[in-house]
């Protein structure tokens, strides 16, 4: 009786004993696929980028949420505990940096920190017009404006890096490499997705090219200097209106009024972390139009598409 028992027993424990080693082989490939690094970037834009190439390896957080500034950001002290778990933080020098960074090294020793404003291609400064002095677009008309940001200098200048898309397309690259090195496992994974997320901005880069070169004016206004990298890789010039947080006096508010009639400026640029007032006074007062477009967004693709499309329509 004993050994019949066995018997009938015996397919059933093969049974069982199939379902465990079955669930068994899925529990572990589950990590091979899902290395989860931790990561932490300063902005939204930058974070997107990231997620662009780490996909499911990886979990991304950007310190500064949406609708903040990032000039005068504080991290939350729950982002500040995450942030001691982190594996790499990217950077690329905004103003709430400055202030933070030495704490952020000091909560998390072990953490590599990667300032993307290594070896880009395109400088902010060409595309950029700051003060009273006249600003002369370089190559309006003849497609990109490269040249300029070999050996870019990490220390001041503008932190907006990820709005020019030759910028981008180097910036996709050294996060792969980062995420490579630290997740080797994972290196086919992150080239396939750096490719597929080059290509798409590559396809804004040819539609700026097209677009760009037959509008009317190459000059357009901005509260906030965001702009700079886009401007100068296709020889626009951004008109600041704001710099380095501080809005402009009654001399230099007429200067820009004049510059904006004279150069035949319809739009000015803001973003909805700043104040508008300053700028809606000089858009009645040279009767152009308010165009809203977000450089912090977490779609970068689709904010490089509305500045595009922005610009293409009719002054």
């Amino acid at each position: 009786m004993l050994y019949c028992n066995n018997i009938i027993r015996f397919p059933l424990l093969m049974k069982k004993n199939r379902i465990t080693l079955a669930l068994l082989l899925l529990l572990l490939s589950a990590p091979l696929s899902a290395a989860s690094l931790k990561l932490f970037t300063s902005v939204l834009p930058i974070a997107s980028l990231v997620s662009l190439v780490g996909g499911e390896r990886v979990s991304v957080e950007a310190l500064v949420t949406a609708g903040h500034d990032p000039v005068t950001y504080d991290p939350q002290p729950s982002q500040l505990q995450r942030l001691g778990e982190a594996d790499l933080y990217f950077t690329s020098g905004l103003p709430f940096e400055k202030v933070w960074m030495g704490k952020i090294r000091a909560l998390n020793p072990r953490m590599k920190i990667i300032d993307l404003r290594q070896n880009l291609p395109v400088d902010a400064e060409d595309g950029t017009d700051s003060d009273q002095h006249e600003s002369h677009p370089h190559g309006h008309g003849h497609g990109h404006g490269h040249g300029h940001g070999h050996g870019h200098g990490h220390e001041g200048g503008d932190p907006h890096v990820w709005t020019s898309p030759a910028n981008i397309d180097v910036i996709l690259a050294l996060i792969a490499e980062e995420l490579t090195a630290n997740d080797p496992h994972g290196a086919d994974y992150y080239q396939g997705n750096l490719q597929a997320a080059q290509q798409r901005f590559r396809q804004v880069d040819r539609r700026a090219v097209e677009v760009l070169p037959v509008i009317e004016s190459p000059y357009f206004l901005v509260f906030h200097p965001a702009w700079g990298y886009l401007a100068s890789e296709y020889g626009l010039v951004q008109v600041v209106i704001e710099m380095d947080g501080k809005e402009p006096g009654p001399r230099r508010l007429a200067e820009l009024i004049e510059m904006a009639g004279q150069k035949g400026i319809g739009k000015i640029f803001v973003q909805p972390q700043f104040d508008q007032r300053i700028a809606a006074v000089i858009a009645d007062a040279i009767d152009a139009k308010l165009v809203v477009v977000d450089p912090l967004s977490d779609d970068l693709v689709q904010s490089l598409n509305d500045f595009l499309d922005a610009m293409q329509v009719l002054e």
